[in-house]
């Protein structure tokens, strides 16, 4: 009964704190039209994603240059024992 109590206490709390916040700051809590829009465009996109991997590119020949290297240290080591 007590746990119920402070459920009810709780939820109530939680409401006022609710509407003070949107009387306080003059906005309203619940929005009656969707406020986040998309405005997709593939091409632009596409030329992020084409300036992202151009970026990229030398990152990758470095670590592909240093695994290349030991495996060839590796294989190197392996042969001459």
């Amino acid at each position: 009964m007590l746990r119920k109590i402070k459920k009810t206490i709780n939820a109530k709390k939680v409401a006022l704190s609710t509407v003070a916040l949107a009387a306080a700051t003059n906005v309203q809590a619940f929005a009656s039209e969707p406020t986040l829009t998309f405005n997709f465009d593939p091409a632009e996109m596409f030329s992020w994603t084409n300036v992202m991997l151009s970026a990229l590119m030398p990152v990758l020949y470095i670590t592909l240059g240093i695994s290349l290297a030991f495996i060839i240290i590796n294989a190197l080591k392996y042969a001459f024992r």
